[in-house]
């Protein structure tokens, strides 16, 4: 039985070590995702010491943990953290930002290789690096369009019943041991009736031999008397053998019971102590189970949890990135506000719709801004397909912006492809309100290229907004022009006229500016 007891208590120890390591790595989770957001918090409020710090101890757990999906987010963090401390702190920035790059195109998480592409594109153009900002920059545009996105301890299980177990095996062992000496003093009884017997027959054949050397000295009535006797003596002497037979057979018999009653205690006990046994297994199979259980249903409600946030946090950041440009809203949330640039060249267009106030009579409020809605849900499109970026609209006017918050990402050429699909896309739409007898659209387009400056303003609500000449000359381009005509300047004409067919229309007085040379592009 001792065999059995050995592996029994392996069998316990090692499972209560499995749940003591699953216990350990949900607490080490929980801990982790403490760190995240702790150092989240810290950056946001401008206090990028401390968040390293932080972010330092959650890189440490997620290597610990070998989970290289919290291991690439802690990474990310504390590269962030360090780049706010500024100086020689942005190395090492770098340095974990790539890492948390590699291990994110491992686990294919966009998003975050997003958002390691940014921060290190921004790094990249302080520093001067053209060739790295342009590496990542080639890698962000690969990625644009591109969607993809612990529990509390376990009761332990306690064996209330171990001391009771302990008694009930010590019982048995001494009903063992009086059967076992039972059995040994059977057999001792045995072996003495057995020498008993020997001993009995050995008389009786001294008798004998004693009794024939006499006859040979008697006469022939004393032989035949003393014969008759002897005769008379051994029948009794056979009784009396035979009873003695027949006791040592009936003890032989009592003994006989006696070991196979023992031998049926034996098996009784030994019975009782593997039923003990395996109940005693059962109630320990059970507790594990109910213990992997509550595991199994605390990690679901915490992994829902952790679910809830991330869609949360990622709700958060598409309404930002709706309102400012990534790298803009990158850099607020990394340094709690967004530096004002200086852009030397930026292609402005505005576009504006003829008769808007006679069209907007003819027809309901809502009819009106669901006209607009449609209109300008299809200019947004094309400037995500042009790499632009929509700045503002102004009651009927819409006005966007090619080159920044990135120079390289959207030149002269692209926003006159744009300004032609605005106008094909106006065009597209009056052919169908025209067959359905509906009021319909139609927009004059201007575009100048210069000099502006851009920024974020408002502290409660943010705007990312430009100013300068630049602006205030594509608006009088956009007066200038006609409906479904695309009208730039000359500064414009200069950086197409090898990639479009243009029509010099001379110099036009404009408001506040004099006589401005502009040009009717072809489509």
């Amino acid at each position: 039985m001792k065999p059995i007891l050995i592996v029994f208590s392996l069998l316990c120890f090692s499972h209560f070590l499995i749940a003591q390591d699953v216990v350990a790595i949900a607490e080490k989770k929980v801990q982790l995702n403490q760190y995240l957001s702790q150092a989240q918090q810290l950056s946001a409020q401008g206090n990028h010491s401390q968040a390293a710090e932080v972010g330092e101890k959650a890189v440490a757990i997620a290597s610990e943990l070998y989970d290289f999906s919290y291991l690439a987010t802690a990474l990310n963090v504390y590269g962030k953290a360090l780049n706010g401390m500024g100086g020689k702190q942005k190395i090492k920035a770098i340095a974990n930002l790539e890492k948390s790059l590699q291990l994110a195109r491992g686990k294919r998480m966009i998003e975050l290789q997003k958002e390691n592409l940014e921060v290190l594109s921004i790094i990249a153009r302080e520093r001067g690096k053209d060739r790295d900002l342009k590496e990542y920059t080639d890698q962000l545009m690969a990625l644009n369009g591109v969607a993809m996105p612990l529990p509390p301890k376990a009761p332990t299980v306690i064996l209330d019943n171990k001391s009771i177990l302990k008694d009930e095996n010590a019982k048995l062992y001494e009903q063992v041991a009086v059967l076992s000496s039972e059995l040994s003093n059977s057999h001792q009884n045995k072996s003495q009736s057995q020498e008993s017997i020997n001993r009995e027959r050995q008389k009786l054949v001294d008798i004998i031999s004693t009794q024939q050397e006499a006859i040979k000295y008697m006469n022939e009535k004393q032989a035949k008397d003393a014969l008759l006797l002897m005769q008379q003596k051994k029948m009794v002497d056979s009784l009396s053998f035979l009873k003695a037979f027949d006791s040592i057979q009936l003890a032989t018999n009592k003994m006989a019971l006696s070991q196979k009653d023992a031998e049926l205690k034996l098996k009784h006990s030994e019975r009782n102590l593997l039923l003990a046994l395996a109940g005693v297994i059962f109630i320990i199979a059970a507790g594990l189970y109910n213990r992997f259980l509550n595991f199994k249903r605390n990690n679901a409600v915490l992994e829902e949890k952790n679910r809830i946030i991330q869609e949360e946090r990622q709700r958060s950041e598409n309404l930002l990135l709706n309102i400012l440009p990534s790298s803009i809203a990158e850099e607020l949330k990394t340094l709690g506000h967004a530096n004002t640039r200086r852009y030397d060249s930026v292609s402005v267009l505005f576009a504006d719709f003829k008769n808007f106030t006679s069209i907007a009579e003819k027809l309901t409020p809502e009819e009106l801004v669901s006209e607009l809605d449609l209109c300008f849900r299809g200019f947004d499109k094309i400037m995500g397909k042009y790499g632009m970026e929509k700045i503002k609209t102004i009651g009927d006017a819409y006005m966007c912006a090619g080159g920044l918050p990135d120079p390289y990402q959207s030149n002269p050429t692209k926003v006159i492809q744009a300004a032609f699909e605005m106008q094909n896309f106006l065009e597209v739409l009056k052919e169908q309100r025209m067959r359905e007898g509906r009021p319909f659209f139609e927009a004059r387009i201007g575009i100048h290229t210069g000099p502006i400056i851009a920024g974020v303003v408002g502290e409660k609500k943010f705007a990312y907004d430009i100013w300068g000449d630049t602006v205030n000359v594509a608006a009088r381009m956009e007066s200038n022009s006609d409906a479904g005509k695309v009208n730039i300047s000359s500064s414009t004409y200069e950086l197409v006229k090898d990639s479009f067919k243009c029509e010099y229309r001379g110099k036009i007085s404009v408001k506040n500016k004099g006589e401005v040379e502009m040009y009717w592009v072809e489509n």
